[in-house]
Protein backbone atom coordinates (compact mmCIF):
# COMPACT_ATOMS: atom_id res chain seq x y z
CA UNK A 1 0.00 0.00 0.00
CA UNK A 2 1.47 3.58 -0.87
CA UNK A 3 2.11 6.70 1.65
CA UNK A 4 -1.59 7.31 2.60
CA UNK A 5 -1.62 8.80 6.42
CA UNK A 6 -4.10 11.46 5.19
CA UNK A 7 -6.73 9.09 3.37
CA UNK A 8 -6.25 6.81 6.15
CA UNK A 9 -7.24 9.62 8.52
CA UNK A 10 -10.07 11.06 6.76
CA UNK A 11 -11.56 7.10 6.23
CA UNK A 12 -12.02 6.63 9.75
CA UNK A 13 -12.89 10.12 10.65
CA UNK A 14 -15.97 9.48 7.92
CA UNK A 15 -16.99 5.84 9.25
CA UNK A 16 -16.48 7.37 12.82
CA UNK A 17 -19.15 10.07 11.86
CA UNK A 18 -21.40 7.01 9.84
CA UNK A 19 -21.72 5.11 12.69
CA UNK A 20 -22.40 8.42 14.98
CA UNK A 21 -25.21 8.96 12.61
CA UNK A 22 -26.41 4.73 12.93
CA UNK A 23 -26.91 4.91 16.13
CA UNK A 24 -29.10 8.01 16.27
CA UNK A 25 -31.26 8.27 19.85
CA UNK A 26 -30.05 4.29 20.71
CA UNK A 27 -26.43 5.35 20.80
CA UNK A 28 -24.33 7.60 23.09
CA UNK A 29 -26.37 10.70 23.79
CA UNK A 30 -23.03 13.44 24.16
CA UNK A 31 -25.05 16.21 25.87
CA UNK A 32 -24.95 14.03 29.34
CA UNK A 33 -23.38 16.04 32.25
CA UNK A 34 -20.34 16.09 32.93
CA UNK A 35 -20.53 14.74 36.28
CA UNK A 36 -22.86 11.95 35.68
CA UNK A 37 -21.39 8.50 35.38
CA UNK A 38 -22.85 6.56 32.70
CA UNK A 39 -22.60 2.61 32.02
CA UNK A 40 -21.60 1.80 28.23
CA UNK A 41 -20.25 -1.20 26.32
CA UNK A 42 -17.90 -1.09 23.44
CA UNK A 43 -19.68 -2.02 20.11
CA UNK A 44 -16.37 -3.17 18.55
CA UNK A 45 -12.51 -3.77 19.56
CA UNK A 46 -11.55 0.55 19.91
CA UNK A 47 -8.64 1.88 20.88
CA UNK A 48 -8.30 3.62 24.47
CA UNK A 49 -5.99 6.88 24.55
CA UNK A 50 -4.73 9.13 27.39
CA UNK A 51 -6.75 12.34 26.20
CA UNK A 52 -9.42 13.12 23.90
CA UNK A 53 -8.18 12.80 19.98
CA UNK A 54 -6.58 10.44 18.00
CA UNK A 55 -2.74 11.96 18.60
CA UNK A 56 -2.74 11.03 22.20
CA UNK A 57 -0.91 8.19 22.94
CA UNK A 58 -2.72 4.29 23.27
CA UNK A 59 -3.06 3.05 26.37
CA UNK A 60 -5.24 0.16 25.86
CA UNK A 61 -7.85 -1.29 23.98
CA UNK A 62 -11.75 -2.20 24.95
CA UNK A 63 -13.04 -5.80 23.44
CA UNK A 64 -16.54 -6.00 22.06
CA UNK A 65 -18.52 -6.04 24.63
CA UNK A 66 -16.68 -4.81 27.28
CA UNK A 67 -18.51 -2.46 29.81
CA UNK A 68 -16.62 0.38 31.41
CA UNK A 69 -18.26 3.30 32.36
CA UNK A 70 -17.23 6.86 31.87
CA UNK A 71 -18.71 10.24 30.82
CA UNK A 72 -19.30 12.09 27.52
CA UNK A 73 -17.46 15.55 26.44
CA UNK A 74 -18.56 17.93 24.16
CA UNK A 75 -15.70 16.77 21.46
CA UNK A 76 -17.81 13.78 20.85
CA UNK A 77 -15.22 11.52 23.39
CA UNK A 78 -16.25 9.57 26.49
CA UNK A 79 -14.05 9.76 29.26
CA UNK A 80 -13.46 6.37 31.01
CA UNK A 81 -12.66 4.62 33.89
CA UNK A 82 -9.69 2.38 32.18
CA UNK A 83 -7.25 0.19 34.14
CA UNK A 84 -6.92 1.82 37.80
CA UNK A 85 -7.20 5.10 35.65
CA UNK A 86 -8.79 7.24 33.23
CA UNK A 87 -8.47 7.25 29.70
CA UNK A 88 -10.62 8.58 26.48
CA UNK A 89 -12.96 6.22 23.92
CA UNK A 90 -14.36 8.12 20.82
CA UNK A 91 -18.54 8.35 21.57
CA UNK A 92 -19.21 6.44 18.15
CA UNK A 93 -17.92 3.23 19.78
CA UNK A 94 -19.71 2.74 22.49
CA UNK A 95 -23.29 2.72 23.61
CA UNK A 96 -25.29 2.84 26.47
CA UNK A 97 -25.35 -0.77 28.57
CA UNK A 98 -28.98 -2.00 27.60
CA UNK A 99 -31.01 -2.89 30.68
CA UNK A 100 -32.22 -6.07 31.36
CA UNK A 101 -34.55 -8.03 33.33
CA UNK A 102 -34.29 -11.86 34.97
CA UNK A 103 -37.21 -14.41 35.26
CA UNK A 104 -36.99 -17.83 35.86
CA UNK A 105 -35.21 -20.26 33.85
CA UNK A 106 -37.01 -22.85 31.50
CA UNK A 107 -37.54 -25.17 28.49
CA UNK A 108 -38.90 -23.16 25.49
CA UNK A 109 -39.72 -24.57 21.98
CA UNK A 110 -39.29 -22.36 18.69
CA UNK A 111 -42.73 -21.86 17.39
CA UNK A 112 -41.24 -20.59 13.98
CA UNK A 113 -38.11 -20.71 12.40
CA UNK A 114 -35.86 -17.98 14.53
CA UNK A 115 -32.37 -16.62 13.77
CA UNK A 116 -29.98 -17.31 16.86
CA UNK A 117 -27.91 -14.26 17.54
CA UNK A 118 -24.49 -13.55 19.48
CA UNK A 119 -26.69 -10.53 20.94
CA UNK A 120 -29.85 -9.07 21.76
CA UNK A 121 -29.91 -7.02 18.83
CA UNK A 122 -31.05 -7.46 15.74
CA UNK A 123 -27.76 -5.98 13.64
CA UNK A 124 -25.80 -8.64 15.98
CA UNK A 125 -24.17 -11.83 14.26
CA UNK A 126 -26.98 -14.58 13.46
CA UNK A 127 -24.91 -17.71 14.28
CA UNK A 128 -27.58 -19.87 12.94
CA UNK A 129 -30.99 -20.32 12.30
CA UNK A 130 -33.11 -22.42 14.12
CA UNK A 131 -35.74 -24.79 13.18
CA UNK A 132 -39.23 -24.54 14.19
CA UNK A 133 -40.03 -27.11 16.93
CA UNK A 134 -36.12 -26.60 18.33
CA UNK A 135 -36.28 -27.06 22.25
CA UNK A 136 -34.00 -24.86 23.72
CA UNK A 137 -33.05 -23.62 27.42
CA UNK A 138 -33.74 -19.79 28.50
CA UNK A 139 -31.30 -18.86 31.47
CA UNK A 140 -34.20 -16.27 32.67
CA UNK A 141 -32.13 -13.41 31.17
CA UNK A 142 -34.20 -10.50 28.74
CA UNK A 143 -33.43 -7.60 26.90
CA UNK A 144 -36.17 -5.80 25.35
CA UNK A 145 -37.47 -8.27 22.89
CA UNK A 146 -35.47 -10.82 23.08
CA UNK A 147 -34.90 -13.96 25.72
CA UNK A 148 -31.10 -15.33 26.45
CA UNK A 149 -31.00 -19.38 26.14
CA UNK A 150 -28.26 -21.67 26.22
CA UNK A 151 -27.65 -23.40 22.72
CA UNK A 152 -24.78 -26.10 22.01
CA UNK A 153 -23.36 -24.55 25.48
CA UNK A 154 -22.97 -20.99 24.11
CA UNK A 155 -24.99 -18.57 25.47
CA UNK A 156 -26.68 -16.31 22.79
CA UNK A 157 -30.65 -14.59 22.22
CA UNK A 158 -33.47 -15.30 20.29
CA UNK A 159 -36.59 -12.89 19.80
CA UNK A 160 -39.16 -13.63 22.70
CA UNK A 161 -42.03 -13.32 20.11
CA UNK A 162 -41.03 -16.68 19.07
CA UNK A 163 -40.89 -19.16 21.78
CA UNK A 164 -43.01 -21.11 22.84
CA UNK A 165 -44.25 -23.49 25.72
CA UNK A 166 -42.29 -27.39 25.37
CA UNK A 167 -45.93 -28.92 25.61
CA UNK A 168 -47.32 -31.42 23.43
CA UNK A 169 -49.30 -28.98 21.64
CA UNK A 170 -45.98 -27.09 20.13
CA UNK A 171 -45.14 -30.45 18.84
CA UNK A 172 -44.63 -30.02 15.23
CA UNK A 173 -46.89 -31.99 12.86
CA UNK A 174 -45.47 -35.47 11.65
CA UNK A 175 -45.68 -36.08 7.60
CA UNK A 176 -43.68 -39.52 7.58
CA UNK A 177 -42.64 -42.44 9.76
CA UNK A 178 -39.20 -43.39 9.90
CA UNK A 179 -36.81 -46.34 11.53
CA UNK A 180 -33.60 -46.02 12.73
CA UNK A 181 -30.80 -48.52 11.22
CA UNK A 182 -28.27 -47.84 14.55
CA UNK A 183 -28.07 -46.90 18.01
CA UNK A 184 -28.99 -42.70 17.95
CA UNK A 185 -28.45 -40.05 20.10
CA UNK A 186 -31.42 -38.01 19.93
CA UNK A 187 -30.29 -34.27 20.49
CA UNK A 188 -32.27 -30.77 21.59
CA UNK A 189 -30.97 -29.28 18.54
CA UNK A 190 -29.02 -30.22 14.98
CA UNK A 191 -25.61 -30.15 16.32
CA UNK A 192 -23.27 -32.98 18.03
CA UNK A 193 -22.38 -30.98 20.32
CA UNK A 194 -26.15 -30.04 21.57
CA UNK A 195 -27.69 -31.57 24.79
CA UNK A 196 -28.26 -35.12 24.63
CA UNK A 197 -32.54 -35.84 24.55
CA UNK A 198 -31.69 -39.82 25.41
CA UNK A 199 -31.03 -42.55 22.92
CA UNK A 200 -32.93 -44.61 20.54
CA UNK A 201 -31.99 -48.56 19.20
CA UNK A 202 -31.74 -49.27 16.65
CA UNK A 203 -34.96 -50.53 15.07
CA UNK A 204 -37.18 -47.82 16.38
CA UNK A 205 -40.01 -45.95 14.68
CA UNK A 206 -40.07 -42.48 15.47
CA UNK A 207 -42.26 -39.63 13.31
CA UNK A 208 -40.59 -37.24 10.82
CA UNK A 209 -41.59 -33.71 10.72
CA UNK A 210 -39.88 -33.38 7.07
CA UNK A 211 -37.34 -30.56 8.76
CA UNK A 212 -33.53 -30.69 7.98
CA UNK A 213 -30.95 -29.28 9.09
CA UNK A 214 -27.21 -29.85 8.16
CA UNK A 215 -26.51 -34.09 9.08
CA UNK A 216 -29.75 -34.04 11.33
CA UNK A 217 -33.70 -34.88 10.41
CA UNK A 218 -36.02 -33.33 12.89
CA UNK A 219 -38.06 -36.31 14.86
CA UNK A 220 -40.92 -36.78 17.08
CA UNK A 221 -40.73 -40.13 19.63
CA UNK A 222 -43.06 -40.36 22.33
CA UNK A 223 -44.07 -36.52 22.98
CA UNK A 224 -40.11 -35.01 22.54
CA UNK A 225 -39.43 -33.66 19.35
CA UNK A 226 -35.67 -33.82 18.70
CA UNK A 227 -33.10 -34.23 16.16
CA UNK A 228 -31.17 -37.30 14.93
CA UNK A 229 -28.73 -38.18 11.89
CA UNK A 230 -30.27 -38.49 8.94
CA UNK A 231 -28.18 -40.91 7.23
CA UNK A 232 -29.59 -43.58 9.38
CA UNK A 233 -33.07 -43.51 9.18
CA UNK A 234 -35.09 -45.43 6.85
CA UNK A 235 -38.64 -45.02 5.56
CA UNK A 236 -40.61 -47.55 3.69
CA UNK A 237 -43.61 -47.31 1.39
CA UNK A 238 -44.82 -44.26 -0.57
CA UNK A 239 -42.74 -42.02 1.92
CA UNK A 240 -39.72 -40.33 0.67
CA UNK A 241 -36.33 -42.19 0.97
CA UNK A 242 -33.80 -40.73 2.75
CA UNK A 243 -30.27 -41.45 1.84
CA UNK A 244 -28.11 -43.94 3.45
CA UNK A 245 -24.60 -43.03 5.33
CA UNK A 246 -21.48 -45.16 5.47
CA UNK A 247 -19.86 -42.63 7.78
CA UNK A 248 -19.43 -39.68 9.35
CA UNK A 249 -16.73 -36.76 9.40
CA UNK A 250 -15.78 -33.37 10.89
CA UNK A 251 -15.00 -30.49 8.95
CA UNK A 252 -11.53 -29.79 9.81
CA UNK A 253 -11.12 -25.67 8.55
CA UNK A 254 -12.87 -22.68 9.77
CA UNK A 255 -15.32 -23.12 6.73
CA UNK A 256 -16.39 -25.12 4.15
CA UNK A 257 -18.69 -25.23 1.11
CA UNK A 258 -21.30 -27.30 0.30
CA UNK A 259 -22.27 -27.62 -3.70
CA UNK A 260 -24.78 -29.12 -5.54
CA UNK A 261 -22.04 -31.23 -7.45
CA UNK A 262 -18.83 -32.30 -7.37
CA UNK A 263 -17.63 -29.61 -9.82
CA UNK A 264 -15.07 -27.12 -8.77
CA UNK A 265 -17.77 -24.45 -9.79
CA UNK A 266 -20.37 -26.29 -8.33
CA UNK A 267 -23.51 -23.87 -6.90
CA UNK A 268 -22.52 -23.49 -3.42
CA UNK A 269 -25.93 -24.28 -1.29
CA UNK A 270 -24.34 -23.72 1.83
CA UNK A 271 -21.12 -22.90 4.18
CA UNK A 272 -20.32 -25.09 7.73
CA UNK A 273 -17.81 -24.10 10.30
CA UNK A 274 -15.36 -26.16 12.36
CA UNK A 275 -16.63 -29.17 14.40
CA UNK A 276 -19.70 -29.22 12.06
CA UNK A 277 -20.15 -33.49 11.42
CA UNK A 278 -21.15 -34.02 8.01
CA UNK A 279 -22.34 -38.02 6.78
CA UNK A 280 -20.39 -39.52 3.89
CA UNK A 281 -22.24 -42.09 1.66
CA UNK A 282 -18.35 -43.09 0.29
CA UNK A 283 -18.64 -41.96 -3.30
CA UNK A 284 -16.00 -39.47 -3.95
CA UNK A 285 -15.14 -37.36 -7.39
CA UNK A 286 -13.10 -34.45 -8.28
CA UNK A 287 -11.59 -35.06 -4.62
CA UNK A 288 -14.78 -34.20 -3.15
CA UNK A 289 -16.79 -36.18 -1.10
CA UNK A 290 -20.96 -36.63 -0.91
CA UNK A 291 -22.24 -36.23 1.54
CA UNK A 292 -25.96 -35.80 3.23
CA UNK A 293 -26.90 -32.08 3.92
CA UNK A 294 -30.57 -31.59 4.85
CA UNK A 295 -31.66 -34.51 3.82
CA UNK A 296 -30.27 -34.34 0.05
CA UNK A 297 -26.94 -35.75 -1.56
CA UNK A 298 -24.39 -33.03 -1.63
CA UNK A 299 -20.55 -32.75 -1.82
CA UNK A 300 -18.03 -31.20 0.28
CA UNK A 301 -13.92 -31.08 -0.52
CA UNK A 302 -12.44 -34.41 0.87
CA UNK A 303 -9.28 -33.18 2.10
CA UNK A 304 -11.32 -30.82 4.51
CA UNK A 305 -13.11 -34.15 5.93
CA UNK A 306 -11.66 -35.45 9.20
CA UNK A 307 -12.58 -38.87 10.38
CA UNK A 308 -11.86 -37.13 13.81
CA UNK A 309 -13.08 -34.03 16.12
CA UNK A 310 -10.77 -31.21 15.67
CA UNK A 311 -9.11 -29.98 19.03
CA UNK A 312 -9.84 -27.38 20.71
CA UNK A 313 -6.83 -26.52 21.95
CA UNK A 314 -5.19 -22.85 21.86
CA UNK A 315 -1.86 -23.83 20.39
CA UNK A 316 -0.67 -22.10 17.07
CA UNK A 317 -3.03 -21.38 14.78
CA UNK A 318 -5.33 -23.96 16.60
CA UNK A 319 -8.06 -21.80 17.39
CA UNK A 320 -8.88 -21.03 13.35
CA UNK A 321 -8.76 -25.32 12.35
CA UNK A 322 -5.60 -25.78 12.65
CA UNK A 323 -2.09 -24.31 11.29
CA UNK A 324 -2.28 -22.99 7.67
CA UNK A 325 1.77 -24.29 7.32
CA UNK A 326 3.47 -21.05 8.25
CA UNK A 327 4.38 -18.14 10.75
CA UNK A 328 3.13 -15.90 8.20
CA UNK A 329 -0.57 -17.39 8.19
CA UNK A 330 -0.89 -18.93 11.31
CA UNK A 331 -0.40 -14.88 12.96
CA UNK A 332 -3.41 -13.26 10.65
CA UNK A 333 -7.30 -12.90 11.99
CA UNK A 334 -9.64 -15.41 11.87
CA UNK A 335 -11.15 -13.22 9.00
CA UNK A 336 -7.68 -13.87 6.38
CA UNK A 337 -7.40 -17.41 8.12
CA UNK A 338 -10.82 -17.92 6.49
CA UNK A 339 -10.33 -16.18 3.32
CA UNK A 340 -6.71 -18.41 2.83
CA UNK A 341 -8.68 -21.61 3.03
CA UNK A 342 -11.45 -20.59 0.76
CA UNK A 343 -8.78 -19.51 -2.21
CA UNK A 344 -6.92 -22.67 -1.52
CA UNK A 345 -10.17 -24.97 -1.82
CA UNK A 346 -11.64 -22.51 -4.70
CA UNK A 347 -8.33 -21.35 -6.89
CA UNK A 348 -5.83 -24.28 -6.12
CA UNK A 349 -3.21 -22.95 -8.80
CA UNK A 350 -2.42 -20.52 -5.71
CA UNK A 351 0.30 -22.36 -3.98
CA UNK A 352 2.38 -19.39 -2.24
CA UNK A 353 0.14 -16.64 0.19
CA UNK A 354 1.58 -14.59 2.64
CA UNK A 355 0.41 -12.86 5.58
CA UNK A 356 1.47 -11.06 8.88
CA UNK A 357 5.09 -9.62 8.40
CA UNK A 358 6.82 -7.59 11.06
CA UNK A 359 6.65 -4.16 9.21
CA UNK A 360 5.20 -2.36 6.20
CA UNK A 361 5.91 0.44 3.67
CA UNK A 362 2.07 1.59 3.68
CA UNK A 363 0.17 0.52 6.41
CA UNK A 364 -0.32 -1.41 9.71
CA UNK A 365 -2.72 -4.40 7.99
CA UNK A 366 0.42 -6.99 7.26
CA UNK A 367 1.62 -6.08 10.83
CA UNK A 368 -1.84 -6.45 12.25
CA UNK A 369 -2.42 -9.62 10.70
CA UNK A 370 -5.23 -8.19 8.90
CA UNK A 371 -4.00 -8.81 5.45
CA UNK A 372 -2.94 -11.78 2.93
CA UNK A 373 -0.78 -11.66 -0.54
CA UNK A 374 -2.04 -13.97 -2.75
CA UNK A 375 0.87 -14.37 -4.97
CA UNK A 376 0.02 -15.20 -9.03
CA UNK A 377 1.67 -17.39 -10.86
CA UNK A 378 2.76 -16.43 -14.61
CA UNK A 379 1.35 -13.17 -13.49
CA UNK A 380 3.18 -11.65 -16.93
CA UNK A 381 1.28 -14.00 -19.11
CA UNK A 382 -2.06 -13.91 -20.22
CA UNK A 383 -3.11 -16.82 -17.92
CA UNK A 384 -1.92 -15.28 -14.92
CA UNK A 385 -4.09 -12.16 -15.46
CA UNK A 386 -7.22 -14.00 -15.93
CA UNK A 387 -6.53 -15.62 -13.14
CA UNK A 388 -6.02 -12.81 -10.52
CA UNK A 389 -8.90 -11.19 -12.27
CA UNK A 390 -10.99 -13.87 -11.27
CA UNK A 391 -9.92 -14.22 -7.91
CA UNK A 392 -10.39 -10.48 -7.24
CA UNK A 393 -13.91 -10.67 -8.27
CA UNK A 394 -14.76 -13.73 -6.88
CA UNK A 395 -13.41 -11.75 -3.42
CA UNK A 396 -15.34 -8.70 -4.57
CA UNK A 397 -18.94 -10.56 -4.54
CA UNK A 398 -19.12 -12.29 -1.39
CA UNK A 399 -16.85 -9.02 0.38
CA UNK A 400 -19.95 -8.62 3.12
CA UNK A 401 -19.51 -12.34 3.87
CA UNK A 402 -15.17 -12.27 4.49
CA UNK A 403 -15.36 -8.86 6.42
CA UNK A 404 -13.15 -7.75 3.24
CA UNK A 405 -12.14 -3.64 3.45
CA UNK A 406 -10.09 -3.38 0.47
CA UNK A 407 -8.46 -4.88 -2.64
CA UNK A 408 -4.80 -4.17 -4.54
CA UNK A 409 -4.45 -5.90 -8.25
CA UNK A 410 -2.63 -4.65 -10.64
CA UNK A 411 -2.04 -1.11 -9.46
CA UNK A 412 -5.48 -0.54 -8.94
CA UNK A 413 -7.27 0.24 -5.52
CA UNK A 414 -10.67 -1.41 -4.31
CA UNK A 415 -12.31 -0.34 -1.35
CA UNK A 416 -15.66 -1.55 -0.13
CA UNK A 417 -15.74 2.13 1.67
CA UNK A 418 -15.86 4.01 -0.95
CA UNK A 419 -17.95 2.02 -3.25
CA UNK A 420 -18.59 -1.62 -3.27
CA UNK A 421 -19.52 -1.38 -7.37
CA UNK A 422 -17.46 -3.86 -9.27
CA UNK A 423 -15.99 -1.69 -11.22
CA UNK A 424 -15.09 1.25 -8.98
CA UNK A 425 -11.48 0.81 -9.44
CA UNK A 426 -9.17 2.82 -8.84
CA UNK A 427 -5.77 3.60 -10.56
CA UNK A 428 -2.34 3.81 -7.85
CA UNK A 429 0.68 5.58 -8.30
CA UNK A 430 3.88 4.22 -9.40
CA UNK A 431 5.84 2.50 -6.81
CA UNK A 432 8.79 1.58 -9.03
CA UNK A 433 7.97 -2.93 -9.00
CA UNK A 434 6.12 -5.54 -9.99
CA UNK A 435 5.69 -6.38 -6.16
CA UNK A 436 5.32 -3.14 -4.95
CA UNK A 437 3.00 -2.67 -8.07
CA UNK A 438 0.77 -5.70 -6.73
CA UNK A 439 1.20 -6.64 -10.66
CA UNK A 440 2.23 -10.09 -8.82
CA UNK A 441 -0.23 -10.60 -6.32
CA UNK A 442 -3.77 -9.71 -5.23
CA UNK A 443 -3.86 -8.10 -1.47
CA UNK A 444 -6.43 -8.66 0.52
CA UNK A 445 -6.88 -6.37 3.55
CA UNK A 446 -9.92 -7.66 6.24
CA UNK A 447 -11.86 -5.77 9.13
CA UNK A 448 -10.60 -6.32 12.34
CA UNK A 449 -12.35 -9.36 13.99
CA UNK A 450 -15.29 -8.14 16.61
Amino acid sequence: MGTRTGATTRALVATATSIAISFGLGGVALSTPADAATAYVAVSAVYVRSGPSTSYKILGTLATGQKVTGTSTSSGWVKVSFSGGTGYVYGSYLKKSSSTSTSTAATRMTTADVNLRTKPDLSSTVVKVLAKGTTVSTTGTTSGRFSQVTVDGALRWVSTAYLGDATNESLPAVKFQATTTALLAMRTSPAISATSAGDLKAGTTVGLTGTHSGSYSQIVYKSTVAWVLSGYLTTTGSTPSLPKASGKRYVSVDELNIRATSATDGTVIDTVTKGTVLLITGLTKNKRSQVIYNGALRWAYSAYLSKTKPSSSSGSGSSSGGSLGSESLDRTNAYAKAIVRLIRDEFPQITTIYGWRMSSSYSSDHPSGRAIDLMIPKYTKSSGKKLGDAIALFLQQRHKKLHIHYLIWRQRNWNVERSTSLTAWRTMENRGSDTANHLDHVHVSVYDVD
